[in-house]
Formats: C-alpha cells, sequence, structure tokens
C-alpha cells in the first residue's frame, strides 16, 4: 500500500492484568487516528512498548491492528532485537498476518560499526517476507545511521524506507540520491515538525498523535496554513513536555485514559504518575480541545 503523505502515529499499546491486550481501547485508539487523518500506523514501536510485550500476545497485537484497520491504510509492526536470529523469529512469530511492512532499529545491545549495520540490514532484507524499514534511534541503540550507510542500503529492493528523527540526514540524502518511488522517508522530530512540513518532509511518525488527534487533524488537514500548523504542534509539544515531568509512558497512559482508551500504556515495572500531575494533564487536554 502507498506511504502518502501526513502522519502517521506509533500506537500505544493498552495492556491489563497478565500483560493482555485491551482490545476495545486498543480498537478506538485506532479508530481516532484514521478519523483524525493517519495516512498509516506503527504498531509496537517504541511508543507501542513492543520490548516488553509478552512473546505470546505479540502476534496477537499486531493481527488486532491489522483487523481493525482493514486495509484502510498501511500497517507497519515493530521486529526490534539484539541479533538477525531474534529479529526473523519475531517475524515469523507473525506468520501470516498480511502488514505493509516491518520497522527494525539495529540491535540495541553494543554499538555496532558501519560494515556490521550494513550486513544486518541486508541480511534480514534478503530473508523478510516484509518490507523492511530501518528505524534511526541512537539514543537507545548508541549506533545512528548515517549517510554512508543510507546510500548502501537504498540499493537494497526490499528495503523501503527509514523512520528518523535526524533532518540533515534526510536533506543528504534526498539532495543526493536519486531515490526509488517506494522508498518512503518518515521524519520523526516532533518538536521540528512544521520545518519539515515547510521543507518537503511530509511524512511525519510519532507516538503523541495518539494523545492528541484533535490537534493532528487540525495540523495535517488540507487548507492548512503556517500559523495552524504551528499552533497545533505548540499544543502538542506542550502535552509531550507535561508527560515529561513524570514517567512519560505513565502519563501517557492517564492521557488515554481520559480519550476513553484506558490500559497500561507503560510498562509493568512503572509506577503511576502522582494526582498532582494527572490533574494538571486533564487540565492541558480541556485547555487544547482534546477532551
Amino acid at each position: 500500500m502507498k506511504m502518502n503523505s501526513g502522519f502517521y502515529p506509533a500506537l500505544g499499546t493498552p495492556t491489563g492484568v497478565g500483560g493482555t491486550l485491551v482490545k476495545d481501547s486498543f480498537n478506538r485508539q485506532v479508530e481516532l487516528m484514521i478519523e483524525a487523518g493517519a495516512q498509516g500506523v506503527l504498531c509496537m514501536g517504541s511508543m507501542g512498548k513492543m520490548e516488553t510485550i509478552r512473546n505470546k500476545e505479540y502476534p496477537l497485537v499486531a493481527k488486532q491492528c491489522r483487523d481493525v484497520v482493514n486495509n484502510r491504510i498501511p500497517v507497519l509492526v515493530g521486529v526490534m532485537d539484539c541479533s538477525i536470529d531474534r529479529v526473523l523469529d519475531r517475524m515469523d512469530a507473525l506468520e501470516s498476518i498480511k502488514l505493509d511492512g516491518v520497522v527494525t532499529t539495529v540491535p540495541f545491545y553494543d554499538p555496532l560499526d558501519t560494515r556490521d549495520i550494513v550486513n544486518f540490514f541486508k541480511t534480514l532484507s534478503k530473508n523478510s517476507r516484509y518490507p523492511v524499514y530501518i528505524y534511526d534511534l541512537p539514543s537507545v541503540t548508541q549506533t545512528p545511521i548515517t549517510i554512508r550507510v543510507l546510500k548502501e542500503l537504498v540499493k537494497e529492493t526490499n528495503i523501503r524506507g527509514i523512520k528518523t528523527g535526524n533532518l540533515k540526514l534526510i536533506l543528504e540524502l534526498c539532495r543526493g540520491e536519486r531515490l526509488r518511488d517506494d522508498f518512503s522517508i518518515f521524519y520523526s522530530n516532533l518538536d521540528l515538525f512544521d520545518v519539515a512540513i515547510k521543507s518537503g518532509v511530509d511524512r511525519n511518525l510519532d507516538g503523541m498523535f495518539t494523545c492528541t488527534p484533535w490537534n493532528s487533524k487540525k495540523m495535517y488537514e488540507t487548507g492548512r496554513d503556517d500559523v495552524s500548523i504551528a499552533r497545533s504542534l505548540s499544543n502538542i509539544l506542550k502535552l509531550r513536555n507535561l508527560f515529561l515531568k513524570g514517567n512519560v509512558l505513565s502519563a501517557y497512559s492517564h492521557a488515554m485514559e481520559l480519550l476513553n482508551c484506558p490500559g497500561n500504556y507503560h510498562p509493568d515495572y512503572a509506577l503511576p504518575i502522582p494526582d498532582e500531575l494527572k490533574e494538571e494533564i486533564t487540565h492541558l487536554m480541556k485547555e487544547i480541545h482534546e477532551i
């Protein structure tokens, strides 16, 4: 399915007792995003706590996402792990689920050199039945994707794109390479989405879209101007910055509950945020028209 311009939410994964998916909440979240104009979704990325989802639940979450979306927009699923074999195991766990691609970082236990990164992604692309998307997340992996690496990987026909917060890398790639039509670039530095849009980098991916459907719709709707984009982005950033006062994913759990999508979006070891912060989030979400 074509990756159109617009916003791509990284879905949260609401879990309940025993780490099982809260299906009603998950379904509502997906519908809120599609109604807001999302052009695709990433299921079980870092916002979707892929690394903490129980093994038995992992394929069930992917299938639920695929079923709810029902071919309306593209679905990507995170398969991140610490070796080629373990990533391929994740792909095998997805069995015959129809997906538009899988997304993976480099292995995140030890830093990798350039040759290792290229070998990792080339081997995956040759052994994956799904299109592969690169996830550049150096804050976690210790290893950034460089232009040298990308120039090698864009030659692989089953590598279909990259998600990165490095705008300089994107612009350097676009200036210096004739990219394939089926190679999609997703920009993921929320703070600079307005700058990216003005620069023509118009596929934006982030988890904050899921808890700000009203502002996300306003930001990307047809006929928007620079002022409306800046205003909507400012509202989203206000909420993100408020989350940073506590455990981000625990704060996110409260915001999603306010949108009638309850569940634990935080890891099982994370404690709830204090009531004072809950009150601040509730007040701000009213102020920015989300509830």
